[in-house]
C-alpha cells in the first residue's frame, strides 16, 4: 500500500506542483489544537469507561498516561501490544486484568461504530463512486447496529462465557443502558473533533477547493472505519491514506490527494507522540 501510494505521489508529481497552494499558518495551528483535544477526549473517555467499571481509583491522569502509552502499540500490526499494554500497565495500578480488557472492547467498539455511521454519511451525500466501492461499504452500516452487542443483555452473557473459557470470574460490573447512549454521545462528539481536526490540516494546505467540514471530516471517518477493521495493518498504514485520498481525488487532483492524504497522516502521528509524551510525564507525577 505504501509503495502505491509512493508511486502515485511520484506519477502525479505534475499535478502536485502545479496546484494553486493555499497554506495558512492559522488553520494549521488550529487543526493541530483541534487534534490534540481530540486525544484528551479519547483518553477521556477511555478513563471514564474505566472508572465505570472499576471505581474512582487510580487518578483520572494515571488512566490518560496508560492510554496514551498504549496507542504505540497501535504501530505494531494486530494491535495486539495496544491491548496487552492496557491490560499490564492497568494491573500494575490496581484495575483488573478483565476490566481494562473490558474497558477496550467497550472503547473499539464505540470508535469504531461511531466512524462507520460517519462513513455511511460520506457515502449517503457523495456516492459510492466517491467512497471507491462498489456498494460493499454499506457492509458498514453492521458496525453501528453492532453497538447493539454492548447493552448489558447480551456484553454480560457474553463476556461471561468468555472470562469462563479463560478460567476468569465474571465482570463485577457492566455499562447499564443511559450510561452506553451517553457514551455513544461522547464518542460521537469525538469524531467530530476528529473529522473537523483533519479538514482544517487540509484546508490549511490546500484551500476551500478541497471540500467543506462534512465532506472532509466523513471522508477521514470513512477511511478511519477501514482502516481499523484492517486489523492486521499498523495504525491502519497505507489503508487509511489510500481510502482517504480516493475521496479527497474527487475535489482535487490525483497527486494531490495523495499529498494531502500522506501529509495528515504525518501531522496526525506528530501530534499523537506529543501527546503521549505529555500524558506519559503527567502520569509519572502520580
Amino acid at each position: 500500500m505504501l509503495g502505491f501510494l509512493g508511486w502515485a505521489l511520484v506519477d502525479g508529481w505534475s499535478s502536485v506542483s502545479a496546484y494553486d497552494w493555499d497554506v495558512q499558518p492559522g488553520l494549521l495551528a488550529a487543526g493541530v489544537a483541534t487534534l490534540l483535544v481530540f486525544y484528551l477526549a479519547g483518553g477521556l473517555g477511555w478513563a471514564a469507561i474505566v472508572r465505570l467499571l472499576h471505581g474512582p481509583d487510580p487518578p483520572a491522569a494515571v488512566h490518560m498516561s496508560i492510554w496514551g502509552r498504549s496507542l504505540l502499540g497501535r504501530y505494531v500490526p494486530g494491535s495486539v501490544l495496544m491491548v496487552l499494554g492496557r491490560v499490564v500497565l492497568s494491573a500494575d495500578r490496581g484495575v483488573p486484568r478483565r476490566t481494562s480488557l473490558a474497558a477496550t472492547v467497550y472503547e473499539q467498539v464505540l470508535s469504531l461504530g461511531v466512524a462507520a455511521a460517519g462513513a455511511l454519511m460520506f457515502v449517503a451525500a457523495a456516492g459510492e463512486d466517491a467512497a471507491g466501492t462498489d456498494g460493499r461499504v454499506w457492509l458498514l452500516l453492521l458496525l453501528p447496529v453492532g453497538l447493539a452487542a454492548l447493552h448489558p443483555r447480551v456484553f454480560g452473557p457474553v463476556s461471561a462465557w468468555a472470562l469462563r473459557k479463560a478460567r476468569r470470574e465474571p465482570l463485577p460490573r457492566l455499562l447499564g443502558g443511559r450510561a452506553l447512549a451517553a457514551l455513544v454521545g461522547a464518542y460521537a462528539a469525538i469524531a467530530v473533533l476528529l473529522g473537523l481536526g483533519v479538514w482544517l490540516l487540509v484546508r490549511s494546505a490546500a484551500g476551500p477547493g478541497a471540500g467543506d467540514p462534512l465532506f472532509v471530516g466523513s471522508a477521514f471517518l470513512l477511511s478511519f472505519a477501514v482502516s481499523m477493521v484492517a486489523v492486521i495493518f499498523p495504525s491502519g498504514l497505507g489503508i487509511r491514506e489510500g481510502a482517504f485520498a480516493l475521496a479527497l481525488a474527487q475535489n482535487v487532483p490525483g497527486g494531490v490527494a495523495v499529498a494531502l492524504s500522506v501529509g495528515v497522516r504525518l501531522v496526525l502521528t506528530l501530534v499523537e507522540l506529543a501527546f503521549i509524551a505529555a500524558v506519559a510525564v503527567a502520569g509519572r507525577r502520580r
